[in-house]
This record gives structure tokens, C-alpha cells and sequence, in this order.
């Protein structure tokens, strides 16, 4: 009889999140290493989702309902209180036992701290998940802030192993407190095709909304430099940021001379960025280093790769240091300056096409070798059965 694992995060469930990607990936080892998988979740309503044996499915993965209410004040409190309790309440409805293990992808700390509480009661192993590592500025609230120091210090050192996303939260946040597993991003190198790209225009991808992570000041005025033979030949590509914070981050003659090259993209279909993803011909990723940057891996980096489209990056965290090799599969930069930048972009758009083509075969070739998700089955395999 198959060990049965329960994995919990509020995702919105399949694609509706860098998280439910996360998700999606691990699952799919999961079941590749003879589990019975559970993913409890919100459910992203954009799928049409199969029932199968009273559940429904989506690539063979079960999924449970999360609910959560949609009337506000309720939904923070649920939120801030509730969630650890409407979890421990589903895994008594599955009769979990010690021999099941349950996931958690969450920081939060009344998930954590009720979920630890009835292990010690039924005997079942745990695992969290640890993606982040946020600093004092991410924090809108000093409560906030206490609540997720709470976790981190009291919390995640109860939990049985460790999936840290990156060595950096590994070493400095996890230290010797508890068993870890080192477990980058995943992808799926064979959902999809690679797909052929045009040359007309060298087309630039700028993921993510650039709140906390990502420099997009620096990318979007770095491409307003440009000479206008260079802006001929690009097509700069932003999702996840709306054309107005483009206007307030530039002056007006700054905007002038992006406008032309720029397309800002609204809301997509999954199966629409994917078409988008075939097309382009390089990420752009440019971080200052801080603990925030350290201690991420952004999903964006391998979900890219498998569509043969090269990374720009500043040389910061685990990608650039363990799988980007710079002119080999990527372009990395030392720095978050836009003279730095500008200098890489030009750099881009110096190579023939003959080596840009060499540079997306070899990008893709590290999504299968390094980031494939049937890479990882073994170690993430030995990792759980290890626990007992």
C-alpha cells in the first residue's frame, strides 16, 4: 500500500501561483517516487478540473478544497487565526495516521504551530517548506513580524525535515536546528515544447511585479538608454506590472523614448504566457544583494529555461552560483547598476545568431539536466524515508 503524503499551501491551485507551480513540480516527484499524493489547496477556477475516485485531479494529483470566504473581515481573520485549525480538521477527515506525512508550504504561524501540535498527538512526520526569508521591510506590521519570527525561531526547528529552496536559508536560517534537504525550483521539461523563435526583433522578458526582489527601475531606464539603431532591433516584454508604475518609475522623456519597445502584457492565460515564453529570447532578472534576493530562487528562472530562452542575472543566490553558467547558458552581471546593465543588454545584443541559438540550446539543456523534477525523485525519495 502506497505512503500517503498531504501537501498544504494556499496556491491557487494549478498555475495560479509561482507557489502552485512549486507545488505542481514537487507533487509530480512525489508520485514518481510511489506516493499517494494530496495537494490541499484554493483552486485556481481558470482549470476545468477532473473528478476521479471523489477527487478532483489535475496530472494524477488529488487535490482537497481549501475554502476560504471571500467577505474580507472574515477572510483576515481566517487568515490570521483559522487556517492551522481548517487543516487539522481535513487530515482528521482522511483518518491521517503515523505513517502518512504532511507538507507544509507555509510560513504562517498558526498553520504551523497546530499542525506540530496534532503530530504530537497521531505520530505522523512533518516537512515545511521554506522559500523566503523575509527581512523587517517586508512586513506591514510589527504583529506580523513578531508572528513569523515566532515561527522561524520556535516553530520550524519542530518539524521533522527541511525543503530550504536555497544554501543560503540552508546555512544561515536553518544552521544545524534540523534535518534539511537542499530543493531548488523544480520544472517539467516535457509539459510543453520548446517552441521556434523569430529574429526580426530580440525580444526581452521582465517577469514579476518588482515590489521586493527585482530592480525593474534599473532594467526599464537601462533600455531607455539605448541608441534608437538598438531600440530597432528589441522588444522589451513586462507581466506582472501595470504600465502606470512604468510611467511614475520613468521621467516623461524617459517614457517617450521606452514606449515604442515596450509591451506591457495584462492578465494572461497560463496557456498564453507559455506561447509568450516560446517566443522570447532572454530573461532579464537584475537584484540588488540583500538577504531577501540571497535567500530566494526565482521559479521564473528554470520555468524560462525549458523554453530555451537565456537568463540575464546579477550574480546573486544559488542559480548564478550553481546552475547559470555565464556565456555558456546564460549572461550573468556582477551588480545592479544600470550602467551594468545597459553594458549586459548591449552584450546580448552583440551576439550573432548563431551563438544566441547556442546560448538557448544550452539554457534548456540545464533545464533538463539540473531542474527537471524527474531529476530529483531519488534524493527527495531518500530524504522522506530516511524520517523513519
Amino acid at each position: 500500500m502506497k505512503k500517503r503524503i498531504f501537501l498544504f499551501g494556499y496556491s491557487d491551485f494549478p498555475r495560479g501561483s509561482a507557489k502552485a507551480n512549486y507545488i505542481q513540480y514537487l507533487s509530480q516527484a512525489l508520485k514518481e517516487a510511489e506516493y499517494e499524493v494530496y495537494v490541499i489547496s484554493n483552486i485556481n477556477e481558470e482549470f476545468r478540473l477532473q473528478m476521479k475516485d471523489g477527487h478532483l485531479v489535475y496530472k494524477g494529483i488529488k487535490i482537497i478544497p481549501f475554502n476560504i470566504t471571500n467577505i474580507r473581515i472574515l477572510r483576515r481573520l481566517q487568515f490570521q487565526y483559522f487556517l492551522g485549525h481548517i487543516l487539522v480538521n481535513i487530515l482528521k477527515k482522511y483518518h491521517i495516521t503515523r505513517e502518512d506525512i504532511v507538507l507544509v508550504y507555509s510560513g504562517d504561524l498558526d498553520v504551523n504551530r497546530e499542525i506540530l501540535k496534532y503530530k504530537r498527538k497521531i505520530g505522523f512526520k512533518t516537512v515545511n517548506i521554506v522559500v523566503e526569508w523575509s527581512d523587517s521591510s517586508y512586513f506591514d506590521s510589527k504583529q506580523r513580524e513578531k508572528r513569523y519570527n515566532i515561527y522561524l525561531e520556535h516553530f520550524l526547528p519542530q518539524h521533522d525535515l527541511i525543503f530550504p529552496i536555497s544554501s543560503y536559508i540552508e546555512k544561515y536560517l536553518i544552521r544545524n536546528r534540523c534535518k534539511s534537504m537542499l530543493l531548488p525550483i523544480m520544472a517539467d521539461t516535457l509539459e510543453y515544447p520548446v517552441g521556434e523563435k523569430a529574429f526580426n526583433k530580440i525580444k526581452f522578458i521582465f517577469p514579476g511585479n518588482g515590489l521586493m526582489k527585482d530592480a525593474i527601475e534599473v532594467v526599464i531606464k537601462s533600455f531607455s538608454q539605448l541608441t534608437f539603431q538598438e531600440k530597432e532591433r528589441v522588444e522589451l516584454h513586462l507581466c506582472g506590472i501595470k504600465e502606470e508604475k512604468v510611467k511614475n518609475l520613468l521621467s516623461p522623456h524617459e517614457y517617450e523614448s521606452l514606449k515604442d519597445i515596450l509591451v506591457v502584457h495584462k492578465w494572461m492565460h497560463y496557456e498564453e504566457l507559455i506561447e509568450l515564453y516560446q517566443s522570447m529570447h532572454f530573461l532579464i532578472l537584475v537584484r540588488e544583494e540583500k538577504q531577501m534576493t540571497l535567500a530566494n530562487f526565482p521559479s521564473k528562472v528554470p520555468e524560462v529555461m525549458c523554453y530555451g530562452v537565456i537568463p540575464i542575472a546579477s550574480r546573486v543566490g544559488d542559480y548564478t552560483k550553481y546552475y547559470l553558467d555565464d556565456n555558456v547558458n546564460s549572461l550573468i552581471l556582477d551588480g545592479c547598476s544600470i550602467d551594468l546593465c545597459l553594458e549586459i543588454i548591449r552584450k546580448a545584443l552583440s551576439l550573432t545568431q548563431e551563438e544566441l541559438l547556442e546560448l538557448s540550446f544550452n539554457a534548456r539543456k540545464c533545464a533538463e539536466n539540473k531542474f527537471d523534477y524527474r531529476n530529483w525523485v531519488g534524493k527527495i525519495h531518500y530524504a522522506l524515508e530516511s524520517l523513519d
